[in-house]
Order: C-alpha cells, then structure tokens, then sequence
C-alpha cells in the first residue's frame, strides 16, 4: 500500500501538467486593457435598433465607425440568442479586436464555421474572433470581478451596453470638456436604448482615489436642482451647468485642478450665495450665469461693481472689473476670462463681456424665449433627471464638437440639423455618479390638421402583411404587428423599437386577434398560418399547448369567438369543408359538429344579436347560419354566387355580396332580401351595425353618398369607428396614396399620403391624436400622426 502511494504520487508530480483554468463565461475572455467593451443582448434587436436609428445613420459615415463596418463584413450572418461581447484593445497603433459568444452549431446562417474570412479559435465551448491571429494567441482565462459587477446590471431590454476603460474613458470627457483637460474618470458603463429617433444612455461612471480626474470634483456633493435654461437664450448653442450644495466643498476639490491657486486675499462670499453655476456656449461671445439661493446676499457680495454701464429695458447693466475671478475658481468647467457687464435677472445674475449679449439675455427672460421653453429641450430633459450635479446641453453644433472628441475624427460634416437639443448629466451618488444622456431627432412643432409621419422601421425582408396595431396590456397604448416575406413576425413598440422577431411556419391568415388566454389581463396573439394556430405572449413566446399543429392546410382566417364576454374562447380552424373547434386549452370541442361537404369560402363569425348567437359564413352556394353547437339555427332555402365578400352584421341582417354585385340581406327567420346596388363583380365592401360602404372601380360610396376617385389600384375601404366619428379609408396601391374620407363621403384633409397598404388607425400613444399605420417600401412601415 505504501509503494502504491509513493507511485500515485510520482505521477501527480511529474506525469501531469499543470490544469488551464476554465473559463465560466465570454467575460472570463475579455482583455485586460481592453478600451471598450460592448455587451449585446439580443443580436437581432440590435440590428434592428441600430438599422432604424437615424442618429447611427449618420455615425455611419464617420471613419472609425466605417473602418470597423469593413471589419465586421465576416459576421453580418451571425446568428445566436446567446450574449455576444465585442471588445477592442489599442495596440501599437492598431486596433484590435475581439468578438466572443457562446459557441453553437448553427452560429453561422447556412454555412460553416471554417468558412470565416478571420481567425478565430473555440475554447471552452466559447468562439472567438479578432482580426490579429496574435490576438486570439494571447488568449486568457481572467477573472474579472468588477467587469463582472457592472455587467450584471446590464437590462436585457436595452438595445446594448458599453464598458468604456482607460482612453475610451478619457475620450468621453474631451467629447465633454476640450483636448486640454484633466483626466476625466477612471471607468464608465452604460446602456444604450435605441429606437428610429432617439438615443438614450443610462449608466455610472467610477473614479479613481489615487488619480486627479474631474469627476472627483462632485464627491461630497449633493446635487442641485438644475434651473439655468430659464435664463439663457434659445439661441445659444448650448451651456454647461453645474451645481453644488456646499461651496467651500466644492472649493477644496477643485483645487487639485485649477491652473493657478486662488489668491490669499480671496473671499468666498459671493459663492456662498450661490447652488449653480453655468457657462452658455454662444460662439465667441462670452456668458456666464449663476443661480442665487439669496438674491439679496449675492447683491451684498457685489456691492463694489455699481457702476451702472447701460439701461435696457428697465434692466440696468453694470461694469464688472473681476473678469478673470470665475475662471480662476470654477476651472476647469468655466473658461471664460473676460467678463466685464452683469445684470441681475431674478434669481439669476449674467455676467458676459457684450453688451449686445446681456442684452439678448434680457429680452429673452421678458419675452419667454429661453432654451427651457423650447419644446425640444423639454423633449429631451423630460427622461432626465430635474436634479444633477454636472448638465451640458447641446444643439446640433456642438454635438458635433463632442462627436469630434469622443471619435477622434472631424463629425462637422453630419447632418444633425434634426438633433436641435442633446443633454447630457452626471448625478453624484454613494461612490461613484449615474451618468445619463439624450439625443432627440426633433421636428418642428406641429400644426393643426396635418399630417406628420412620426416614424419609420426597415425589416428585414419585403412585407407580406398589411401592418396592424394591437394593445399593449400594461401601458393600454398601441403596438404593431407585421410579417415579412421570411415568415418573421415582428413586434415594434408606438415609437418605432422592434421588440421582437419570431420566425413562423407559414404566413399569417387574416387579420391577428387578441386573447386573455390565462384570464389574468395579459394579453395575447391569436392567430392561424396554413399548418399551425397560434398563442404568443407579449415577450414573443409561445402559449402552452400552442401552436397545435394541422396535417390538412388551414384555409380561412382564425375565428376567435368569446360568446358571453367571459374569456373562455373558442378557437374556430377552417380546413376546406371543414369546421374544427378547440377550446382555450387547445383541447378538441366534442359539443360542436359541423356537417356539411361544401368549401367554406368566408372566415366564419360569431354575431351575437338580442341574446342568441349566431356563426355566419358561406359554404359552396349556402348561406351558412349556426348555433354553438354547429347546428343549422336559421335555414335559408336559397343558393347564391358568393363574391367572397365578408359577413357582416348590418341593420339588423346578415349582410354579403354576390359575384353580379346585389346585395344579400337576411334577417333572423332566414328571410331572404336582394338588391342591385349598381356594384359590378369586381367590388369591395366594408360594413358596421349602421354604415354600409361600398367600392366599385373607383366610386366609393359611403351611406350612399359616392365619391368619384382617379382611376387606379384600390384596395378595399376599411371603417373605423373611433370617438364616435367615422372614418373610411382606401388605398391606391398604383399611385400609393392613401385616402381618408369622413361618414358623409367628405375627403379628411391634407389626405391623400404616401402608402402601399390599407391602412390601421388608432390612437396608439394616448394624446388626442389618432396614428395610422400603413407599408411604405416594399420592407419599411411607416407611421403617420394626423393632427
């Protein structure tokens, strides 16, 4: 026994080298000195959200965004639902890369891995790529415990987030401040959310103790309510503002980064008396503006500059002969060295080095024509905080500025002239600040009865679908469905975010539903494709036991009928002559048979009228009308030539067309009504309990009032019955507009828009105003607002 452990041992020792770690994660893999690290979520939303962004259109011009485009061509059909982490590292004046994701069988979309034009190796059931084969060398297992922390907090529902280290850190804060300032932070993280016209970061940024970085200045500090845009002009092209709940504090901080120590003789009495401070970029006119907390005792604090300089408007302006004073306390956030006027407006006391400035300030606080009444600055400061401790505010000038620093390139050749106000805000908290920012596309103020196009989105692939708006169960706002050629269904939020994609077997039938399946006020989508029925919840995941699976092809639209409002639903499947009943569990409905050998040629409906029900459609030459139970509940002995035109209820009748253009009308004892309605065999129609519209060629009548439209392509009219107005819309798919008209046949104005498909109107985001949705090109929706 003893020689049989000293041999075991022997082994241990010398037979066996020395175990690699392994790693837990992609995180596990990330470079140590990596600059910048990006962790998406979900690939497909981000693609989508980065496609429709119209800011990440114009970032797509500038060259470091271009040059790492070409980069990434080898990855455009990567496919995961697995987290993916891109860093990149700066190396001897290179840029490498570095892709990581958990490694799957199908990761590339219809081919082989070994067919990727970059290096690449699988380690620990990781794959990952760079563009330096040196890279992927030098490859470590690392644990990373900070990384690790802030990634954690990454929310799965943003479009991607970002870890910015080292000089991607210092980056952010030239973007800020200017090339020649201090060190900015020590390491930032952040989420970025997209949708087609907004982009908005939320996150924290950490300082370093042992490091003199700028960040630093706030520790101590609570932050202040931010109040300057009530003063400055709104036609500055931004300003910095930061605030401070004890001067002395603050003082002491900024002392590591003033290019010069305050003289002995200094006297903070004029700074007690303050909580903001801001200096306004206006080209180069010089402007600063301070908040007082006590007016009168900042009024004490400059009672040796009296001299009064000007008069305008009542408002006297004084010379100031301290005009290198606010610099030489508050660098590096004020540059400014030469003010020599200020006047007190209010709370609020400017000091600038033009009299023609001061005077602008003036006339814009009496006239209410400050940045902070402009609607574009309250769009953008609406999802900020009222409190910060550091704000800029920036027009489309300026961020280009930012945009220079942050990329190291020249971004004054973007067309931002949409992005009138930027804000960014740093919150001082317990160890480290929140930063948070937003970039707004804003459109001039809306006027009364137009039409305005809110927003755009580009799938994938052409549309196959005519887009629909469908409830959103917990904001009670509009959501839009819409499938494309590859079967994909997608879901896109009211402001144009694709929240999810879900590949389906086959293209939707008919118009999709919405369910209370689980009876708990979530809602569904209930619908049928040629093989399956299906039930997704909102997060785009199947309901159990759905879909349920059909051999023989589905040939109508889903009928989806709750008969007595208690939300146990009845699902109707249509097969050729065959009518198939499924309750709420997917289970087969033995109470219902149906027995009849003709095609069913509508989508049958559930009409409920007095207090029986009735299940309405045509089958072969019959007008079919049930009970519950699929028995015959009203007879009607004549045959027709169904047009193929829906059922509908209609002054009391069971309302259709034939193939000649009468109109069929029978009431509850099967009694039989026909008329001619001057529509010939091509025609359309569309109906409510009260309204009748019909379209034939290109006469449309509504409530036999007809309107005669140019020649062309149409769709058929769709009624929408909304705050007890009538609406009737119709499209021209030739000409692609869409036209509007009212209950009386009177066109809505500022009609006809650009669109390709019927349309849906709703109000989807609850103002006053109803949104429409229709196709514009063959794989883009668009979004109209009618005001």
């Amino acid at each position: 026994m003893k020689k049989l452990i000293i041999v075991l041992s022997l082994l241990l020792i010398f037979g066996c080298k020395k175990s690699e770690k392994i790693a837990s994660g992609p995180v596990d893999f990330i470079p140590e000195n990596a600059s910048v690290i990006v962790k998406i979520n979900d690939l497909e939303t981000f693609r989508n959200d980065v496609k429709n962004n119209e800011f990440f259109k114009q970032l797509s011009s500038l060259r470091p965004y271009t040059d790492l485009e070409d980069q990434l061509a080898s990855f455009k059909d990567l496919q995961t639902k697995n987290d993916i982490y891109f860093c990149l590292e700066e190396k001897q004046d290179s840029l490498h890369y570095l892709l990581i994701t958990k490694h799957t069988d199908s990761l590339f979309k219809d081919r082989s891995i070994d067919s990727l034009a970059v290096p690449y190796v699988l380690r620990d059931s990781m794959f990952i790529a760079s563009n330096f084969s040196s890279t992927l060398d030098a490859l470590s297992v690392k644990d990373q415990p900070k990384i690790k922390r802030l990634l954690s907090t990454a929310e799965s529902n943003k479009s991607f987030s970002i870890i910015l280290n080292n000089s991607a850190a210092e980056g952010l804060g030239k973007g800020f401040f200017g090339s020649d300032q201090p060190s900015f932070t020590d390491q930032t993280f952040f989420d970025v959310s997209l949708t087609p016209e907004q982009l908005a970061i939320n996150g924290i940024t950490m300082t370093n103790d042992s490091i003199q970085q700028l960040t630093n200045v706030f520790k101590n500090s609570v932050p202040q309510e931010n109040t300057l845009m009530n003063i400055i002009p709104n036609n500055a092209e931004g300003y910095l503002s930061f605030t401070y709940s004890d001067f002395q504090n603050i003082n002491d901080n900024l002392n590591a980064y003033r290019q010069t120590e305050n003289d002995s003789l200094f006297n903070p009495e004029l700074f007690q008396t303050l909580n903001e401070v801001g200096q306004v970029f206006d080209q180069d006119k010089s402007l600063i503006v301070l908040r007082s907390i006590d007016p009168s005792a900042t009024k004490e604090a400059l009672r040796n500059h009296l001299e009064v300089a000007d008069t305008y408007r009542t408002i006297d302006i004084f010379n100031y002969t301290e005009g290198t004073l606010f610099e030489s306390v508050f660098s590096p956030f004020i540059t400014v060295t030469d003010v020599s006027l200020y006047t007190n407006l209010g709370d609020y006391f400017v000091f600038s080095n033009s009299m023609e400035t001061m005077q602008n300030v003036i006339a814009s606080f009496q006239n209410g024509t400050t940045i902070g009444a402009t609607d574009a600055f309250q769009k953008s400061m609406s999802q900020l905080s009222d409190e910060s401790s550091l704000l800029i505010v920036a027009d489309q000038a300026r961020l280009k500025d930012m945009l220079s620093g942050w990329f190291n390139t020249d971004a004054s050749n973007l067309n931002l002239g949409d992005y009138k106000i930027s804000a960014f805000q740093l919150v001082q908290d317990d160890g480290f600040l929140h930063l948070n920012g937003i970039l707004n596309k804003y459109k001039k103020q809306i006027i009364a009865n137009t039409i305005t196009e809110m927003f755009s989105v580009t799938l994938d692939a052409d549309i196959i679908m005519d887009p629909q708006f469908v409830i959103n169960h917990r904001t009670k706002e509009k959501e839009i469905v819409v499938q494309d050629v590859n079967n994909d269904l997608y879901l896109i939020s009211n402001t144009g975010k694709v929240l999810w994609k879900k590949r389906l077997l086959g293209p939707v039938l008919g118009k999709i539903e919405q369910v209370d399946l689980l009876r708990n006020g979530r809602l569904q989508l209930a619908f049928a494709t040629p093989s399956r029925v299906y039930i997704i919840d909102r997060n785009g995941n199947n309901v159990s036991p759905f879909p349920l699976k059909f051999g023989e092809r589905i040939t109508q639209p889903l009928s989806v009928f709750d008969y007595d409002k208690t939300r146990r639903y009845r699902f109707l499947v249509t097969q050729g002559t065959d009518l198939l009943m499924y309750d709420r569990n997917g289970r087969f409905v033995r109470g219902f048979k149906y027995m009849n050998r003709n095609t069913v040629l509508t989508q049958p409906k559930h009409i409920r009228m007095g207090s029986r029900d009735y299940i309405v459609f045509g089958a072969g030459k019959r007008f079919q009308i049930l009970n519950r139970q699929g028995s015959i509940r009203v007879g009607v002995n004549q045959s027709f030539d169904f047009s193929g035109e829906e059922i509908y209820l209609y002054n009391n009748t069971f309302t259709t067309t034939t193939s000649n253009g009468e109109l069929i009308q029978i009431d509850q004892q099967g009694k039989v009504s026909k008329k001619a309605i001057g529509l010939g065999a091509d025609h359309f129609i569309d109906a409510t309990a009260k309204t009748l519209v019909t379209l034939d060629e290109n006469i449309l009548s509504i409530k036999q009032k007809s309107v005669e439209l140019d020649f062309g392509d149409y769709t058929r009219p769709k009624i929408f019955y909304i705050n007890d107005k009538i609406y009737v819309s119709v499209t021209d798919i030739q000409e692609q507009k869409i036209y509007l008209f009212d209950s009386q046949a009177r066109p809505i104005a500022n009609f006809p828009v650009y669109g390709n498909t019927t349309i849906d109107l709703a109000n989807i985001d609850g103002d006053r105003n109803l949104e429409f949705v229709t196709k514009g090109e063959p794989n883009t929706i668009v979004v109209y607002k009618k005001n």
